[in-house]
C-alpha cells in the first residue's frame, strides 16, 4: 500500500525542520521519537507534528507545534476542518493529558508509548537531559528516580488497544525503577554507616 501523499510530505517537513533546527539540547524529542509516535499511530497526520515546537523550546511547545501544523497543511491546500482535528489532537498530549475523542487518544497514548518500551530506562535518560537543560539544574540520581517513578505510576493509558499491549510492560518499567531507587538508597545507607558518627 503506498503512503498518502501529504504524509510523505509532512515526513520530509519535520525532518528537515528538526535536522536544521532541533537545538543541541534536545535529546529525546527528535525525529526518531516522532518516527515511533507515528508508528504507533498508524500513520496518523497529527503524530508528525506533535513535537516539532520543541525546535523553538520546551515551554508553550505545543501552540508552536500547531502553528507549525496548520501553516503546513493549508500550504498543503488542507481543510479547515482537517486542520482544527490535527491542531486538537496536538493540544490533547500538553501535559496532563486530556484526550477528548479516539483520535486524541490514540495520539497521547503513543506519545507516552516509551513508558512501555523495552529500551525505557535508555529513553528516560534522554528525557533527564532535557528536562536539566529546562530546568537548568542538575538532578541527582534520587531526584531522577523519584520525578520518574511518580510519573510512570501516575500515567494511564486511553485506549483499549494500548492497555492491552503497554500496560504489562510499563509496570516491568516501574518495577525496575524502583528497584534501582531501592539499590540507590541501601548504597547511600550503607555508605552513612560507614562513614560513622
Amino acid at each position: 500500500m503506498a503512503e498518502n501523499p501529504l504524509l510523505q510530505k509532512a515526513r520530509a517537513y519535520v525532518e528537515a525542520l528538526i535536522r536544521e533546527k532541533k537545538p543541541e539540547w534536545v535529546k529525546y524529542h527528535d525525529f526518531s521519537h516522532a518516527k515511533a509516535v507515528v508508528q504507533a499511530c498508524r500513520e496518523m497526520l497529527a503524530a508528525w507534528f506533535h513535537d516539532v515546537g520543541y525546535v523553538k523550546g520546551i515551554d508553550g511547545h505545543e501552540e508552536e507545534s500547531v502553528v507549525m501544523a496548520t501553516s503546513f497543511l493549508r500550504e498543503n491546500g488542507c481543510a479547515e476542518e482537517k486542520i482544527a482535528r490535527v491542531a486538537a489532537a496536538i493540544r490533547a498530549t500538553r501535559m496532563p493529558q486530556n484526550p477528548e475523542d479516539l483520535m486524541e487518544q490514540v495520539l497521547c497514548d503513543a506519545d507516552i508509548a516509551h513508558l512501555a518500551s523495552k529500551d525505557f530506562l535508555g529513553l528516560s535518560e534522554r528525557i533527564r537531559l532535557e528536562i536539566e537543560h529546562r530546568m537548568r539544574i542538575k538532578l541527582t540520581d534520587l531526584e531522577w528516580l523519584t520525578m520518574n517513578i511518580d510519573f510512570v505510576a501516575g500515567h494511564r493509558y486511553f485506549t483499549e488497544y494500548a492497555k492491552t499491549r503497554f500496560e504489562a510492560q510499563r509496570t516491568q518499567n516501574l518495577a525496575a525503577l524502583r528497584e534501582r531507587l531501592n539499590r540507590l538508597k541501601k548504597a547511600g545507607d550503607a555508605k552513612s554507616s560507614l562513614a560513622g558518627p
